[in-house]
């Protein structure tokens, strides 16, 4: 046996959840919705957390405008250069609100249309709420005893938060 930190699969969305509660938080006043912070668990086991949250949730799931979903966050390849962002095809103004605001980021954005997938937004998506999928992907490490805290790409993981603080900003004001 051995330790499986986790720190890219979940750490770095964890993490990433916690501050941009944070910041979203502190700039209160630019916002015109309110935001349910979660976590899940049971992914893999078939997005356990996530099914018991849309099948009891906390307010009416009609009024949930997005989910944002940030798993696996942490790696952002400095060669690649990429994050992918699925759900594009959610609604009707998901690829469009992206798009605009991916100008001038420090990476490439690739765009996948489809609401389901490996991960907790699925849940979400199902209940025909939009949502947006966001991650720096896969790697080596990958459920293993070696995905630790030194692989993490810190700065790059900070630029995946600004882009996903601006896209709740823009959320909430309904445009």
């Amino acid at each position: 046996y051995a330790v499986h930190n986790g720190a890219d699969d979940n750490a770095s969305g964890t993490a990433g959840v916690i501050e941009l509660a944070q910041k979203l938080s502190a700039n209160r006043s630019k916002l015109k919705r309110s935001f349910i912070f979660v976590t899940f668990t049971g992914e893999e086991m078939g997005l356990l957390g996530s099914k018991e949250f849309v099948n009891k949730p906390p307010v009416d799931l009609k009024k949930v405008n997005a989910m944002i979903n940030m798993d696996m966050i942490g790696r952002l390849n400095p060669e690649s250069n990429t994050i992918s962002v699925g759900g594009t095809g959610t609604s009707v103004e998901t690829d469009s609100l992206l798009k605009i605001l991916e100008i001038n980021r420090p990476y490439k954005i690739t765009h996948s249309t489809d609401g389901y997938g490996p991960s907790d937004h699925a849940s979400f998506y199902s209940e025909n709420i939009p949502v947006f999928y966001f991650t720096t992907g896969a790697h080596e490490d990958y459920h293993t005893p070696s995905d630790d805290a030194d692989k993490i790409n810190y700065t790059g993981e900070v630029a995946v938060l600004d882009m996903v603080y601006d896209l709740a900003v823009k959320v909430s004001a309904g445009s």
